[in-house]
């Protein structure tokens, strides 16, 4: 199983789901920004607490200084380091909003979001697809924002 970088969000609506066994299920590790972990710390949500508890995070600090200067004047500072981090570490980048995925891929780096996160725990029969459906149905009462055409997509490729 491979490693991935994290920005915030998706920690942070799994945390509050009690669904990081999505992750656990895709990948073997999963690295965290120090910054990233600082605004998911001063949320009193109980997410940190579950997060430092969990092997599967570990929080890193980023080398790339100037890189992070550079993106901090674009994108707020965890998803400037969380970039940071996965080019650094050559690793696939979890990040979920629209500004930092485009700079993300247009640095070469693969990414994935929350949806495509369900999408491959559906596609290696971990999920079912209307289990699928209910954390959609759940994420989105998070007030977690999905565009109709992204809504549309995630249901075709699901099979729904």
């Amino acid at each position: 199983m491979q490693s991935i970088v994290s920005d915030t969000t998706t920690l942070i609506i799994l945390g509050k789901l009690g669904r990081y066994d999505l992750l656990e299920n895709l990948f073997s590790k999963i690295y965290i920004p120090q910054e990233v972990m600082r605004e998911i710390s001063i949320k009193s949500d109980g997410v940190y607490e579950e997060i430092e508890k969990n092997s599967l995070f570990e929080t890193q600090k980023i080398t790339d200084m100037a890189l992070f200067t550079l993106l901090e004047g674009i994108l707020d500072k965890g998803e400037s380091q969380a970039i940071v981090l996965a080019k650094e570490l050559n690793l696939m980048l979890l990040i979920d909003e629209k500004k930092g995925r485009e700079i993300a891929k247009s640095m070469g780096l693969e990414i994935i979001g929350l949806l495509g996160i369900l999408i491959l725990n559906v596609k290696k029969s971990l999920i079912s697809n209307k289990e699928a459906l209910v954390l959609l149905e759940e994420i989105k009462g998070l007030k977690f924002r999905i565009s109709q055409k992204l809504e549309e997509s995630f249901l075709k490729i699901i099979g729904v």
